[in-house]
């Protein structure tokens, strides 16, 4: 053993003295780095191996305080939780050339693969079920391509939750798995053209390089129907080795689109795949350039697919709020206006059967509508307030689509709306096994710290009085350009039930307005968080509750918000938890493909960036002796997106400064990635863990219902 092991096993096992929460002491190395002039401390660094004998020899004593500290009312709550997941939607999933697939849960682990050829409920077939392949892991189906002749249907296979996915191949006709089996993808989705799909995968040899280093090579294949993947031909590959690009091939197979960018200029390019792309041997992508604009992180371009003989592409290019233009992809920049921009913002947009149908959200009540290949107005229809549109489907080969809504207390209702009689009926009747008639969602709008008007989502069970005591649940996320709009989650359902307000504001940095995304970002942060804690004032000062009734949550970029904004303003919550959080901002980029958001979050090695991302960075901000809130960090360790080492660093440092008032704790996730695995209870244990520490801190001991 060598002398550091041999110093950390010594901590790990000292005795744990007379603290009141009996944390183990967490042993601190020196290690300083030098930054733009400035000593910046990391006395955690060896937390970043994460496989190492001394993390793990660590982790199992954070394991006992996670036992230690439940809620009482742990056993009940998983009880509840439990029977309001019980919830039946119809087979019914989506459409696939000439069959229908869904899925369907078999004992508890994530969800087989069923198949139908006659229509919604008639003559459904077992197909695959991913957890066949492998015993020891956890194996979930990510998403599915079937071939235009309707032969073989491809599967993006992910492991213990990872973001690395492996395609693998099953033959429709004789129901068996083929033996094409492509490795190494990431962030990339896959589509058939002739023989084959196209597919980008990062230049790596074994998937744990995420969690040692950054990861770079990325670039687009084309696989060819039995071949090894070491044959597979080079498409499209950058000049920047750490670029990353993305690809579509539009649904008349006609074209291949990459989108890229340069430090200037992003580009959009295509192929067009019925000249007679060659694929005979390595082809390298012709840079046939048909939108080029100035580099804008908030620009985006939807490519929705051939109408007319011109390519459709929703954009706020020229329209903020988004906009439907008709482009020649011949031309550079030659476009027409197919759908003008409207006062709500147009979330997306798809073409079926010479139709588009589109979806806008609205402050009210968000809404679709179906125009005809000349944009003409043809049908119009509302959801109902308080609910957001959360999938579409088509068949090219149908004259209907599919689409579904939700609200914050009820899940997703589908419906199927036929393109031709535009008669729209629920596919089927999604079953609860709780009441939710009278609970509600209101919208109300607060002042930021600098007067900018945000505005907020509350549910609650209607009755609530404002008399400064209920339980509040303020979650935010605000990041990316991302927009908050209404999710379900059974376990509100128990805090609804139980008096609490679900409180979430849409904060700058997600996609709610044209110009919020960028408000939230890079040097305007610091933002992001004023938004959060000038919704937890609100909430105080309107009288929906008071700091010792107050929870604040977040995940991922949301984990970021909460930890900065407990850090800066610890005298607001009672407890926090923050799910797979991003703590340590001097080391975020060094791993996976952290550098590649730079661009929203900022980079050390500019000055400008350093000195903001130091002035909020979680694990470099936490004082010696302040009262931080009761706080549970969520990781799992096969986290390759957010590595789980920030929420180590950051609860050593919660153990090692904070005050005796409150305790720090890990759940510590196994065989489980970014957002977990599929695995129903495992999903279960976790969240009812969750919100029994969040129950036990907020008062809510008594008997649940």
């Amino acid at each position: 053993m060598n002398y550091f092991s041999l110093l950390l096993l010594l901590f790990s096992i000292r005795c744990f003295g007379q603290k009141v929460y009996n944390y183990p002491e967490t042993f601190r190395q020196n290690k300083v780095d030098t930054l733009w002039g400035k000593a910046i401390g990391d006395p955690y660094r060896w937390m970043e191996n994460i496989r190492s004998p001394e993390v793990l020899n660590w982790l199992k004593t954070q394991d006992t305080l996670k036992n230690k500290y439940k809620g009482e009312n742990l056993k009940s709550l998983t009880e509840y939780l439990q029977r309001y997941s019980f919830i039946i939607y119809g087979d019914f999933s989506f459409k696939e050339g000439k069959y229908i697939f869904f899925y369907r849960n078999e004992n508890d682990g994530p969800p087989s693969l069923y198949y139908s050829k006659q229509g919604f409920f008639n003559n459904d077939r077992f197909l695959f079920n991913p957890n066949r392949l492998e015993k020891s892991a956890v194996i979930s189906i990510d998403e599915i391509k079937l071939s235009a002749d309707n032969k073989t249907l491809a599967m993006l296979l992910s492991k213990n939750g990872s973001d690395w996915k492996t395609v693998r191949f099953i033959d429709m006709e004789t129901k068996k798995l083929l033996n094409d089996t492509i490795n190494f993808i990431k962030y990339s989705t896959i589509y058939w053209y002739k023989n084959g799909i196209f597919y980008s995968k990062f230049d790596v040899k074994n998937v744990e390089e995420s969690f040692s280093h950054a990861i770079n090579g990325f670039a687009l294949y084309y696989h060819r129907m039995g071949t090894k993947q070491k044959e597979d031909i080079l498409v499209y590959k950058p000049s920047n080795n750490y670029d990353v690009f993305s690809f579509l091939v539009t649904p008349e197979n006609k074209y291949l689109v990459i989108e890229r960018g340069d430090s200037i200029y992003q580009k959009i390019s295509i192929s067009d795949l019925s000249s007679g792309f060659n694929l005979s041997s390595s082809f390298i992508f012709e840079n046939k350039d048909f939108i080029i604009t100035k580099k804008n992180k908030n620009t985006f371009y939807d490519i929705l697919g051939e109408l007319n003989d011109k390519l459709l592409v929703r954009t706020n290019m020229y329209a903020p709020n988004g906009a439907i233009y008709s482009f020649n992809p011949k031309e550079i920049n030659r476009a027409e206006v197919f759908l003008p921009q409207v006062l709500e913002q147009l979330k997306s947009a798809v073409i079926i059967d010479n139709k588009l149908l589109c979806i806008f959200n609205n402050n009210k009540k968000s809404f679709g509508l179906v125009v005809d290949s000349t944009g003409e107005l043809l049908y119009k229809w509302f959801i109902p307030e308080g609910y957001t549109f959360s999938t579409i489907s088509r068949s090219k080969n149908e004259h209907a689509a599919v689409y579904s809504f939700n609200s914050f207390f009820e899940p997703e209702s589908v419906y199927e709306l036929n393109l031709n009689t535009f008669k729209n009926v629920p596919a089927f009747t999604t079953k609860i096994h709780f009441n939710n008639e009278n609970i509600t969602t209101e919208k109300v709008f607060y002042y930021s710290k600098d007067s900018t008007l945000v505005p907020m989502y509350l549910t609650y069970k209607k009755g609530m009085e404002q008399d400064g005591n209920n339980p509040v649940l303020l979650y935010g996320y605000g990041g990316f350009g991302v927009s908050m709009e209404p999710f379900f989650n059974p376990a509100n359902i128990i805090f609804f039930n139980n008096g609490g307000i679900l409180a979430t504001p849409c904060l700058r940095g997600g996609g709610d307005f044209p110009g919020w995304h960028e408000q939230g970002m890079r040097l305007n942060k610091q933002n992001t968080f004023d938004d959060f804690i000038s919704a937890a004032e609100y909430l105080i000062d309107k009288k929906y509750t008071n700091p010792t009734k107050l929870a604040a949550m977040g995940a991922s970029n949301g984990g970021l918000v909460v930890g900065s904004c407990i850090v800066q303003r610890p005298d607001l919550f009672k407890v926090v938890v923050a799910q797979a959080g991003v703590f340590d901002m001097m080391r975020y980029h060094l791993y996976n493909i952290g550098y590649s958001y730079t661009g929203e979050i900022g980079n050390v090695t500019d000055s400008l960036d350093f000195e903001n991302l130091i002035k909020y960075s979680p694990v470099h901000n936490i004082k010696k002796g302040v009262d931080y809130p009761a706080t549970l960090l969520v990781a799992s360790d096969n986290d390759d997106r957010v590595l789980p080492f920030h929420s180590f660093k950051f609860l050593a440092e919660l153990q090692e400064k904070g005050s005796e008032k409150n305790p720090y704790i890990l759940y510590y996730h196994k065989k489980a990635g970014h957002s977990g695995n599929g695995n129903f209870e495992e999903w279960l244990a976790e969240n009812a863990y969750v919100y029994s520490f969040i129950f036990k801190y907020l008062g809510i001991e008594k008997k649940i219902r």
